[in-house]
């Protein structure tokens, strides 16, 4: 198992949303970087799921649309036939 690393980021906060973390964390006996590191990997793994439904829905728009394709090619040369 490898070892723990940690990398530090500076990061700005408007005062609402400081004192609504510093309150939270405080209410719950959360330290500031543990919550702030929970809330980033919810966000990071919620993305991650509309990400990849996305492209779900276009992979399956690109055959739906490669079958229109398809069919107005087959109504175009028999639309060319009959000239």
């Amino acid at each position: 198992m490898e070892p723990k690393t940690e990398k530090f980021i500076k990061i700005t906060l408007d005062n609402l949303n400081f004192q609504k973390v510093h309150r939270y964390c405080i209410k719950y006996g959360i330290d500031e970087n543990e919550f702030v590191n929970t809330v980033m990997k919810r966000l990071f793994k919620e993305n991650q799921k509309k990400h990849d439904t996305m492209i779900k829905g276009y992979k399956e728009m690109s055959e739906i649309n490669l079958d229109i394709c398809n069919e107005f090619e087959d109504s175009e040369k028999d639309s060319n036939s009959h000239v």
